[in-house]
């Protein structure tokens, strides 16, 4: 694939490489200075869960002894808390314990196994409890999991502090899809499309606005190596300067692809997060 020339590129804040034969499968940022990575080793069928500063992406701690070593997913964060969630039934997900987890320190600060996890929010987690004919609702201290409220089956408050808690999440930008109905399509699609010729039409390009800055992901559709090869694609991220018309970082996330992956990447601040190969976690800081 033929890159854009430029001068003045950016370069990686830093790079995060997981650990031999694992994959990153999820990233979660505290709103404050963490981002918590999920790996997977898909043979061994054992999950890490990896913690590391967003400024500088160093080990913060790893290593978390669960219980669970396989069905344990990262499932919330708020204020300097992470939430991890077992399942009962490897066959059918449903949710079993919740751990709760000092983003500072890794040290599981309470575990329970009563209720199903929700969400949550401003030092509180919210919480379920599903009976044959009722489901009751439960407001636990996000820190020591004491009980502090029954809801009972009032989901009108639950839904209302689902909205709260969207909201309080606003400090990841995510991508949306380039097309007409993008409120910046108008003032920026003529800047940008000289530099995303090769975009397959098919899988829509995704965008994120900040500043004068463009960060947009596609799809480029390979050259097959065989006539009757499966179509395959590349997911490509580029970095604008659409003040100067001028590409500042390119990289490739994947090759060979058989798929789509939408919201390949996220912004906190002026960091931009993506993930490469599933294996390296990359980040690049916007010059303020």
């Amino acid at each position: 694939m033929k890159f854009f020339s430029s001068t003045n590129k950016l370069t990686p804040e830093w790079i995060y490489k997981a650990p031999s034969d694992f994959k990153i499968w999820k990233i979660f940022p505290t709103r404050y200075d963490k981002i918590l990575c999920e790996l997977r080793n898909l043979d061994k069928k054992i999950a890490r869960f990896v913690c590391l500063s967003i400024d500088t992406g160093d080990k913060v701690w790893e290593n978390l002894e669960l219980d669970e070593q396989w069905w344990v997913q990262i499932s919330d964060s708020d204020e300097d808390l992470f939430f991890l969630s077992e399942f009962r039934r490897p066959d059918f997900p449903v949710q079993g314990k919740v751990y709760a987890v000092d983003s500072g320190t890794g040290k599981i600060l309470w575990e329970s196994d009563d209720y199903n996890f929700l969400f949550a929010l401003n030092g509180r987690v919210y919480a379920v409890k599903n009976l044959i004919e009722k489901r009751f609702y439960f407001e636990l201290d996000s820190r020591t999991g004491e009980v502090l409220k029954e809801h009972e089956s009032n989901a009108e408050v639950i839904n209302e502090l689902k909205n709260e808690k969207a909201e309080s999440m606003s400090f990841i930008e995510t991508s949306l899809p380039f097309d007409e109905f993008h409120p910046d399509y108008g003032k920026i699609s003529e800047k940008i499309k000289p530099f995303i010729k090769d975009a397959d039409l098919r899988f829509p390009a995704e965008i994120l606005s900040k500043r004068n800055f463009v960060v947009v992901n596609y799809h480029v559709l390979n050259r097959r190596k065989l006539p009757l090869e499966v179509e395959k694609f590349s997911n490509v991220l580029k970095i604008i300067d659409i003040a100067e018309e001028k590409l500042v970082y390119e990289d490739i996330l994947y090759n060979d692809l058989t798929f789509f992956i939408p919201d390949a990447f996220f912004c906190k601040d002026d960091l931009v997060f993506y993930v490469r190969n599933q294996t390296e976690l990359v980040s690049i800081k916007l010059p303020v």
